[in-house]
């Protein structure tokens, strides 16, 4: 179900694999074709949702993860709210080589203008956004 609030526009889905291609698309529809910063937020989009279902209570038979977009003149900004897990997102440490996982948030730390996550073992969001470069409402 999607949901519209002041937030933004709101999509639960189920934390398995394929959730991660939905959770892209639901930010692509709510984005527009057109929108400047829709690859960013293709790809940061696939690495919060992915690193929810990998890492979180979200990922557990039965979890969820809601994802919130919201566009305005200020940017855009995408929530990712998941099951919460013990341990919060962290950045790998520089590494070199070619390592098959822990470059997810090195993304979101590069491309995004900001990003961050709030709460605990029991839910939490990770965030970002991006800014409104070239883009008119």
């Amino acid at each position: 179900m999607t949901a519209v609030t002041a937030a933004g526009v709101a999509r639960r889905f189920p934390g398995v694999a394929e959730s991660v291609h939905c959770a892209r698309d639901f930010a692509r529809a709510v984005l527009g074709p057109q929108h400047p910063a829709l690859d960013t937020v293709d790809l940061l989009t696939t690495e919060l949702v992915a690193n929810a279902i990998a890492y979180t209570r979200s990922g557990l038979p039965g979890g969820r993860l809601t994802v919130i977009v919201q566009a305005d003149r200020d940017g855009v900004l995408v929530c990712v709210e998941d099951g919460g897990a013990a341990a919060g997102p962290q950045l790998a440490a520089d590494t070199v080589g070619i390592e098959e996982h822990g470059h997810g948030l090195r993304l979101v730390d590069v491309l995004a203008d900001e990003w961050g996550s709030r709460g605990g073992p029991d839910g939490r969001t990770v965030w970002f956004r991006c800014a409104p470069v070239g883009w008119q409402q």
